[in-house]
């Protein structure tokens, strides 16, 4: 599992001579984001181009971003709709 840089907020920049890759403090902003309500459960992400946009980035770099969250459960990816904040499951059991 990837670990994500801590110590981001959501109106953070991204730093291209930080230790971390720009996806991995790009996937903290986000984070920061969709814990502080700025993307609700259900609102999209911002889409590659967007962030591409936002942040400077490259298409990969966003790309990458969004495939990372998708993996770790903040998003769902619907193609050609975008990327929806979803309720993360925490794999631990209840029963």
């Amino acid at each position: 599992m990837v670990d994500i840089p801590e110590g981001y907020g959501p109106d953070d920049e991204l730093d291209p001579e930080a230790a971390d890759p720009l996806y991995l403090q790009l996937a903290a902003v986000l984070i920061a984001r969709i814990a502080g309500g700025v993307y609700p459960m259900g609102r999209a992400v911002p889409g590659v181009d967007r962030l591409m946009q936002e942040f400077g980035i490259a298409r990969g770099t966003a790309r990458k971003t969004l495939v990372l969250l998708a993996e770790m459960g903040y998003v769902r990816t619907v193609v050609g709709k975008g990327s929806f904040v979803i309720e993360r499951e925490t794999g631990e059991s209840t029963g």
